[in-house]
């Protein structure tokens, strides 16, 4: 049985559908499920017995980084206390279960104008990203401490169908809205990493079975970088409109200029996004497109 924490989440439900396309069961737990469960709660060790997990993927946590910088201390308690309880129930629980975590490229900061590795410094700086790379430090400690078996995977702007934040999102939202005009935020120059979030799911059933799990992090790209004007024209083609685009020229706390991933690590392993940006632009634009149906029906 494989534990999947924030299973009903949006990376949470794509990574359930794929292991279980494989055949694997899969136990969820999310607060949204049918039987909410909260991991800062003191009964992980009872749902650890009760589930018996052979592998645990641990994407749980809250993923909004404004809302970090409004409320740290809500940050900590949502993403960092959760996987200290997970880890110290495994460890007290069944030691030898592997955990992938879930983490973000966030972690490296906006230093670098090259594909970041996983040898790179890292400088975060919103509340989340700090968050993040704390949960990532105790999984590498308790592999090298207590004997874990721990690995993390670093995300980069991963966009899809169930996503309703995001550039990604934001920008098709917008279009199909208003096809005449497009305002948005910055100068259009920065480079992102986009990967569609079926290649996560992939990135995360392969690191399952083939980790070495001491501890260890993987970046997890996508197949192709374009900046946010490049990204912008690319969803007005395939709308097949042709709106006024402007920029606010304004800039976030802690955003990237240069946001990619060096993939080789996993590669290693066998990892290839094999869903396109453009298939993967073109499902969420039909997602996207049924969400604003049901909301306001012609």
């Amino acid at each position: 049985m494989i534990l999947v924490t924030g299973g009903a989440g949006f990376i949470g439900t794509h990574v359930v559908s794929a292991l279980r396309a494989q055949g694997r069961p899969v136990h969820i737990v999310d607060l949204q499920s049918p039987d909410p469960f909260d991991l800062r709660s003191g009964d992980i060790p009872a749902l650890l017995q009760l589930v018996q997990p052979t592998a645990i993927i641990h994407l749980a946590g809250h993923a909004i980084v404004a809302d970090s910088i409004a409320d740290p201390r809500r940050d900590l308690e949502t993403n960092l206390l959760p996987t200290i309880n997970l880890l110290e129930a495994i460890r007290a629980i069944c030691p030898q279960t592997p955990l992938l975590f879930s983490s973000t490229g966030a972690v490296y900061g906006s230093h670098a104008t090259r594909p970041f590795t996983e040898q790179d410094p890292v400088f975060p700086v919103p509340p989340y990203a700090v968050s993040k790379l704390a949960s990532e430090r105790y999984c590498a400690s308790y592999a090298a401490v207590y004997g874990l078996r721990t690995a993390s995977l670093r995300l980069f702007s991963v966009f899809g169908p169930g996503q309703r934040k995001q550039v990604v999102y934001d920008l098709i939202r917008k279009l199909l809205t208003d096809p005449t005009q497009l305002t948005m935020f910055g100068d259009g120059s920065q480079i992102r990493d986009f990967n569609p979030v079926p290649n996560i799911a992939d990135a995360f059933l392969l690191a399952l079975d083939r980790a070495a799990f001491t501890g260890e992090v993987y970046n997890v790209g996508g197949p192709e970088a374009l900046t946010i004007r490049a990204l912008a024209e690319r969803l007005c083609r395939l709308l097949k409109i042709n709106p006024a685009l402007s920029f606010t020229g304004s800039k976030r706390l802690g955003d990237a200029e240069c946001w990619l991933a060096d993939m080789s690590k996993l590669a290693a392993l066998g990892y290839t996004p094999n869903l396109s940006l453009e298939d993967g632009l073109r499902a969420t634009i039909h997602w996207v497109a049924d969400e604003l149906n049901r909301i306001h029906p012609c």
